[in-house]
């Protein structure tokens, strides 16, 4: 069953945001690329200036060309977490309203602090994997919603704070009260959610 429910993750990327799937792409029409040749820069995490900031453009209204994200593949963020790094990771997708509001705020928080935030794009191709998801929720095993059969899934958008390559603390979604399809975050919903991101980045920075 668990081999099942990965396949319609793979297909999905189920998350917050399942009414809004990003459709896979049809191997015949969108090649993938090796992942050795994908690989971004990772900086140090507690960097004050990002020198290799991603693009962004895609999620809507966020214009931040000197933002705080660093993008690398799935695959590089399993291999951190293996190698006992310590550092802040946002797995998202542009396409994704719940994700639309979180960035901004993940952003403000990180610039405030002189922290960055490495990023997975999870409706790119190249980090479609079902071995690498299977890996994936095994790391964050405990830390995930559950779907309707009982098990873990994957749900985006989720901030991780990963230390000495562990899971210390995991959001998913934006806050309780916040459907965005009702509308935006108020002020006081986006207060709450950037007091927990400078929460999992305060911790972070204490590490370090």
């Amino acid at each position: 069953m668990k081999k099942g429910i990965i396949l319609i993750l793979l297909a999905m990327i189920l998350g917050a945001c399942a009414a809004a799937p990003q459709p896979t792409p049809d191997p015949a029409d969108t090649p993938t690329p090796k992942i050795e040749e994908t690989l971004a820069p990772t900086p140090a995490p507690n960097a004050s200036v990002n020198a290799n900031p991603a693009d962004m453009n895609a999620y809507e209204g966020f214009n931040d060309t000197l933002n705080v994200f660093v993008e690398i593949s799935l695959e590089d963020s399993l291999s951190k977490m293996e190698q006992g790094e310590s550092f802040l990771i946002y797995y998202g997708k542009p396409n994704c309203p719940w994700c639309v509001e979180a960035i901004p705020l993940l952003n403000q928080a990180a610039k405030e602090n002189g922290v960055l935030v490495y990023y997975v794009d999870t409706s790119k191709s190249e980090n479609y994997s079902e071995a690498m998801f299977d890996t994936l929720i095994r790391r964050f095993q405990g830390w995930l919603l559950t779907n309707e059969e009982g098990e873990e899934s994957f749900y985006v958008p989720d901030v991780a704070l990963i230390l000495k390559g562990q899971v210390a603390s995991n959001h998913i979604s934006t806050v309780d009260t916040h459907d965005p399809y009702l509308g935006p975050m108020t002020d006081a919903e986006q207060t709450q959610l950037k007091e927990i991101y400078a929460e999992m980045i305060e911790s972070l920075k204490a590490e370090n």
